[in-house]
């Protein structure tokens, strides 16, 4: 049979999928992180039950997308248990939907998730009372703790054995209290919904009206615990300025921390590794007779090993734990407040931050989560920064090593990806700009499921073996190809031109260039050059601002268009060697 996870945004209908199934899904607490319906399976005395994982959405009646693949997912024929995902923190609001999905008339079961959290605010609600008004089954659950687990098994296996039952047939919640403060229109606009007498504005309308009585007959409060430190920090986190000031020393660090670890790593990586490079080496000129292609392969292959194991895969991972982290922990949504703060500079609402963050892992699927932007044009400006500003992991991880390698220096090469990024979203909004108000709901801070945080990371990460490793092997080979046969050689011709310009010599301008295949194949090319810090600074900053890689090239071709995607190649063009020409002039010689 098949069962929908229905609830508000936030509730935590995704991890509630993974304790109830052990599906490996990616769980977030900023909005539209379940644009898909994510399926798992549960079995259950003997038979198995089908779960569906909707979008978060506030009502059913709305005409977003995600309320349509909500809806549409409850409405299926094949769907014989709706489960409610409540959170029990605000129950009033929370309702509203349930009394909705109780009107569906299939069988319904009522999850009050984030109890413990409730309870530690001082908020107690009485489960029996609300499942008797209700007319269907309600369990006081939490899926970060497991409370409540058993029962709603237990109750799942007694209904795939004998049969769900939709609410009691004809029952109306039991509103009825001479002490509650209401004037009694809220139930009869409601029975009036029932019979379908009355307008979609009086039905949302009861629904919020009676969902606040039903939340105040079955809610006690109590003084709450003392202020756990996780409470303070949220408070302080969410202060206009300090937790606006905070996340960008967060910020900060991160990125610290990610150079440090590449750093680390490949120190590591590279002694461990030397005795097998040099073991493929000798076995491919064992193989292969003497001449340009053994000498070639003997090469190119060991370095196209290395180079990803030691560089890329260490950046890939940390982007992909630091990641993971601030979603867990409820951080990356108040990132998404503190860019709607700032996002009059860029013209775009704090959604942004999802694409501009699964950027820092990947640029391809950025772009396509872009689709979560209200408007075509916040979608072109964020497909531009992605395209031209944002390094993606593998990226991040060469430029740490050419960072490392010509000791460059790296406050100016931040200091320069920031100003672009201001100044291109500046320009970009006074060309594009579509503003949309949004109301952000902050999730709370959480200390993160390490269990969670590893599937996290496997998913995320699984894509450096299957994708990145084998291209970045076969491109290591074509860059060898290329210094041994002495292309290089013949653009030496236009030294005097990329000096005089841009302070770097030809070859290194050449890695620019390489950016139209894949961003993080260029800095292979300056590996194998030698360079000044100087001339590094200035040749990793064109670099990390210049053109979209082929992959995001044909994404962005596909969903935005070849008119968006020339101007976008343009602009890239027109920003690394711009950048190439500043900073030629700036930096002391």
């Amino acid at each position: 049979m098949t069962a929908v996870l229905v609830g508000q945004p936030n509730v935590g209908k995704s991890l509630v999928l993974m304790r109830l199934t052990g599906a490996q899904v990616v769980v977030s607490n900023y909005p539209n992180t379940s644009l898909e319906l994510t399926q798992g399976e549960l079995k259950v005395a003997g038979k198995t039950m089908q779960l569906l994982d909707t979008p978060g959405v506030y009502s059913l009646g709305l005409a977003q997308r995600e309320e349509e693949a909500a809806r549409a997912a409850v409405l299926d024929q094949a769907t014989e248990l709706i489960i409610n995902v409540v959170d029990a923190t605000n129950l009033a609001r929370n309702l509203a939907l349930t009394l909705e999905l109780r009107a569906a008339g299939k069988p319904l079961l009522v999850l009050l998730n984030q109890i413990d959290r409730a309870r530690t605010n001082g908020i107690f609600i009485d489960p029996h009372k609300l499942a008797r008004m209700l007319g269907c089954p309600v369990f006081a659950f939490s899926a970060l703790t497991g409370e409540g687990i058993m029962e709603v098994m237990k109750y799942l296996q007694t209904g795939l054995t004998r049969g769900f039952s939709p609410p009691i047939a004809g029952s109306k919640p039991l509103v009825v209290d001479q002490k509650a403060d209401c004037d009694g229109n809220c139930r009869h606009c409601f029975e009036g919904e029932l019979r379908g007498g009355s307008s979609p504005e009086q039905a949302v309308c009861a629904h919020h009206q009676l969902a606040s009585l039903i939340a105040e007959m079955v809610t006690t409060y109590r003084p709450p615990e003392s202020t756990r430190g996780l409470t303070r920090v949220e408070k302080f986190i969410d202060h206009p300025w300090w937790g606006t000031f905070s996340l960008l020393v967060l910020l900060f660090l991160g990125f610290e921390i990610l150079i440090s670890f590449v750093e680390w790593a490949e120190d590591g990586i590279v002694e461990l590794f030397v005795p097998i490079q040099e073991l493929l080496a000798s076995a491919i000129t064992w193989l292969m007779p003497p001449g340009f292609w053994s000498q070639v392969l003997s090469k190119g292959v060991p370095e196209g090993l290395l180079i990803p194991i030691a560089l890329v895969m260490p950046a890939m991972l940390m982007v992909s734990v630091l990641m993971a982290l601030l979603e867990d922990t409820g951080l990356l949504a108040r990132y998404a407040v503190v860019l709607d703060r700032v996002g009059g500079l860029l013209g775009v609402s704090g959604q942004a931050v999802i694409p501009l963050s699964l950027g820092f892992g990947c640029r391809t699927p950025a772009v396509l989560a872009t689709r979560v932007l209200p408007s075509t044009g916040q979608r072109f400006i964020i497909t531009t920064l992605l395209s031209i500003v944002i390094p993606c992991a593998a990226t991040l991880g060469m430029l740490a090593a050419v960072i490392a390698s010509f000791d460059a220096w790296m406050a100016v090469i931040i200091l320069t990806m920031v100003a672009v990024f201001i100044i291109l979203g500046g320009i970009l909004k006074n060309i594009y700009q579509e503003k949309s108000e949004l109301l952000y709901e902050l999730p709370p801070l959480r200390i993160p499921m390490v269990r969670n945080l590893a599937s996290k990371v496997r998913i995320r990460f699984a894509g450096f073996f299957t994708e990145v490793l084998p291209l970045l092997l076969v491109m290591s080979v074509g860059v060898r190809i290329i210094i041994d046969s002495g292309v290089l050689n013949h653009v030496q011709a236009l030294d005097g031109v990329t000096r005089g310009l841009f302070g770097i010599p030809a070859q290194a301008f050449t890695a620019v260039l390489v950016t139209i295949v894949q961003r993080y194949l260029a800095p292979l090319v300056l590996l194998n050059l030698q360079l000044t810090p100087r001339e590094a600074t200035i040749a990793i900053s064109m670099i990390a601002l210049s053109l979209p890689c082929l992959p995001v090239v044909v994404i962005t071709w596909r969903e935005m268009g070849g008119r968006a995607l020339t101007r976008i190649l343009a602009m890239g063009l027109a920003v690394s060697f711009s950048v190439g020409v500043v900073l030629n002039l700036l930096l002391p010689v």
